[in-house]
């Protein structure tokens, strides 16, 4: 088994981030110095893990791997993790939706050079079945420009599929 990524173990990179944590914000000259006496006073722990990393069988230069990645990776990470940014629900339009709209575009096709064209046409021909969706969706919370640009934006892709397919 090959290994391809030579990670640190738990407990060194727990003592490396306790030094980039005082030492985040120093100039380089400095951290590097700093960097040095770290890596007197842990001896034991930064042995071990040059000692475990070998016998993994990394052939690099194992000291230049700790302080690069102290300096350029872990120094640089940020301080707090972000919180993800909540969802909005996928809204789908059902299947006789999509129908409808492959119908109109396959019929049309000649009509218009542009599916924007296409499209402002759609909507004056089916009036009523767009109100239709939109009430529909306004019903389940949707807002209705967010119905409007899932219409115009579905509409357009169909389009999109119908010329590349010809």
């Amino acid at each position: 088994m090959d290994i391809y990524r030579y990670k640190f173990t738990p407990s060194y990179l727990t003592n490396m981030q306790d030094f980039i944590k005082v030492h985040r914000f120093d100039d380089p000259s400095v951290f590097k110095k700093e960097w040095q006496a770290w890596i007197e006073q842990n001896n034991e722990i930064v042995q071990r893990e040059i000692r475990r990393l070998t016998n993994l069988g990394y052939k690099g230069d194992i000291s230049d791997k700790m302080y690069k990645s102290a300096r350029y990776y872990f120094k640089n990470k940020p301080i707090t993790t972000k919180k993800p940014k909540k969802r909005r629900i996928y809204t789908r339009l059902d299947k006789s939706t999509l129908d409808i709209m492959d119908k109109y575009i396959t019929e049309h096709q000649e009509q218009y050079s542009k599916p924007s064209e296409s499209f402002q046409a759609f909507l004056d021909e089916y009036k009523d079945f767009i109100q239709t969706i939109k009430s529909t969706f306004t019903e389940k919370g949707v807002k209705e420009d967010y119905i409007d640009v899932k219409i115009k934006k579905t509409y357009k892709n169909r389009c999109f599929k119908h010329f590349k397919n010809i």
